[in-house]
């Protein structure tokens, strides 16, 4: 991807990309990634949507705030919103990988006069469809980063080994790509920012969909949910647990793939979203 553009939205200094002239396509990156998670598919992408990939708030060169409130599912939520209106975009796609994931959705939910449609890459809402999860799903650091004022220290004393951990499960990750997430992870304030990312998301979102289930309110755009053939999604029931909460549902497994997807199967991951527009009937 190239040079990032900047703009202060919703009062968070936000970094992003954009390129492409055609229906707005909003990517949402996760943990411990950045924008450049797209990289590999954006240009593919652009030649069909215009595409538009921030830094979530505490990522890459988004601004960090010093809030540990500031990183609940509201606030992302609400900056991505609002990056859009600054662009001018009414209505778009919205796409969400990892921890990115849980905003698009919220997106979803709350904006169906905007959104045209949702693709979730390898993630699924939690709090419900639990007895359809593959318990080996579940990674160490889920409890890990729930310790308040024990995960924060830690991680701040050995930034590069904590992230290391987590880049050097990703062999199809280039040295040059596994320096800059270490540099970009290193950055003074990021290891809080992403810390609290992490911890609001999994508190705040099981509880945000066993009350919409249990409310009978379900997400009525249409959704695509694609997921690693190999990684913690492979042996879940994916798409029962999203029928669980939204009406429109479709998706399947991408071979040759973990979590990563659209790092380590571009062009399938392009070919879903392009097949998933064709069936919007978008241009």
């Amino acid at each position: 991807m190239g040079e990032a553009q900047f703009a202060t939205v919703n009062g968070v200094r936000t970094a992003y990309e954009t390129s492409g002239s055609g229906f707005p396509l909003l990517l949402l990156h996760g943990f411990p990634r950045t924008r450049r998670t797209w990289e590999q598919i954006t240009p593919a992408l652009s030649e069909r949507f215009t595409v538009v990939a921030p830094d979530r708030r505490g990522y890459g060169d988004s601004e960090r705030i010093p809030d540990p409130a500031a990183y609940g599912l509201a606030a992302m939520a609400a900056d991505a919103v609002a990056l859009m209106d600054h662009l001018g975009h009414e209505r778009f796609i919205v796409a969400g990988h990892d921890k990115g994931a849980p905003t698009a959705r919220r997106i979803a939910a709350n904006l169906p006069e905007r959104v045209v449609g949702m693709v979730q890459i390898d993630s699924t809402p939690q709090g419900v469809g639990e007895g359809r999860r593959d318990p080996s799903g579940r990674q160490w650091y889920f409890d890990f980063f729930r310790q308040r004022n024990v995960a924060e220290p830690i991680v701040n004393a050995i930034p590069e080994l904590f992230f290391g951990l987590f880049l050097d499960r990703n062999p199809h990750l280039s040295p040059e790509k596994r320096a800059f997430y270490v540099e970009m992870f290193s950055r003074p304030g990021t290891a809080d920012a992403v810390i609290w990312d992490y911890r609001l998301a999994l508190e705040e979102d099981p509880d945000y969909w066993r009350a919409e289930v249990a409310a009978g309110r379900k997400i009525t755009v249409p959704v695509l949910s694609i997921w690693g053939g190999s990684g913690p999604s492979a042996n879940a029931d994916v798409l029962g647990a999203w029928r669980e909460v939204a009406d429109d549902v479709r998706g399947w497994p991408v071979e040759g793939s973990a979590h990563y997807v659209q790092e380590q199967q571009p062009e399938a991951t392009v070919a879903a979203i392009l097949g998933f527009a064709d069936e919007l009937g978008l241009p």
